[in-house]
């Protein structure tokens, strides 16, 4: 196979979506490294137990890695109190990128959301400036998920003008397990 050798670190390969991306990477032939908190409930891959506010465990955990995909966060707000989620979120974010650069890695996709735009978590709610909304619309989050969200952002660009890091940084939403799918009304074509 043409990636085998090849190795890809997945923080957050135990989550509802990071165990997708891991079982993905593992059938396209990488030697897959699953960092999280916890072990995953279907182990396809091995796990390391890191925290990623550690930036000496971030380091050890990227060593080797030829790619990296930043899935582990706090994943919406409300689930730990805002500063939590705040000092979470940037920091991983921020450990990851130092570490992947420091050890020369090339390339990390880290995960965004559409909550940084604002309109899901808002305080005070506000409609889309214009549709379909791009990476161009303002980025106005009222809480601290988004605002971490916009934060781990521009520190993707920061590592990229230092390093040269290709970061690509997905803006997701709703991201849900696909047997929830079957809760939302089907629509008529």
């Amino acid at each position: 196979m043409a990636n085998q050798g090849k190795k890809v670190v997945v923080t957050g390969g135990s989550g509802m979506l990071g165990s997708w991306v891991v079982k993905h990477f593992v059938e396209q032939g990488y030697e897959v490294l699953n960092v999280d908190t916890r072990q995953p409930e279907e182990p396809v891959s091995p796990t390391l137990i890191v925290n990623l506010e550690d930036l000496g465990q971030t380091y050890g955990a990227l060593a080797g890695a030829d790619a990296v995909v930043h899935l582990a966060a706090i994943p919406r707000a409300g689930m730990v109190p805002p500063e939590a989620t705040f000092r979470n979120n940037v920091m991983s974010t921020y450990n990851v990128l130092e570490a992947a650069s420091g050890l020369g890695i090339k390339k990390a996709v880290i995960a965004s959301s559409e909550s940084s735009y604002g309109i899901c978590f808002a305080v005070h709610p506000f409609g889309p400036q214009y549709v379909p909304m791009d990476e161009a619309h303002p980025q106005l989050p009222q809480d601290s998920y988004g605002l971490s969200k916009v934060v781990g952002e521009l520190t993707a660009d920061m590592f990229h003008r230092r390093s040269g890091i290709q970061v690509v940084s997905l803006r997701l939403g709703n991201v849900i397990p696909p047997e929830w799918y079957e809760r939302f009304p089907l629509l008529d074509a």
